[in-house]
């Protein structure tokens, strides 16, 4: 005689809410399918979900993504442009923006103090 095994009773209402549900299909159907789940990293019942249109699927915040990408952006800018000298009276570092008053005073106060190696290389000959 084959005794059925105890199954809680919430196991038997969860069973009773959620049927099983199978399907054969061919290698090449099978694997389309495979494919289809790891890329959008659903399973298999999320993606039978989403296709009745019951699962609402968790987009991605677009907005957040767009905030993110240009504060990244702009600290790789901000750290790649930059000027930064001492204080002459406490040594503190100055931070000088990119076409910033004092940027445009540098460049006012460097502007034909400077040549290129090859041009200087020139002028001694």
């Amino acid at each position: 005689m084959v005794r059925d095994s105890h199954k809680p009773p919430s196991r038997i209402r969860y069973e009773q809410s959620h049927p099983v549900l199978s399907c054969r299909l061919d290698k090449k159907a099978h694997d389309l399918l495979q494919k289809r789940l790891d890329g959008a990293g659903l399973s298999f019942a999320q993606f039978v979900k989403s296709q009745l249109g019951v699962l609402e699927l968790k987009m991605p915040d677009v907005k957040k993504i767009e905030r993110d990408a240009y504060q990244k952006g702009y600290a790789k800018a901000v750290n790649e442009y930059r000027i930064q000298i001492n204080c002459q009276q406490c040594g503190k570092p100055i931070t000088v923006m990119p076409n910033s008053q004092m940027h445009k005073a540098i460049i006012d106060h460097l502007e034909g103090l400077w040549n290129h190696a090859e041009c200087q290389e020139r002028c001694r000959y």
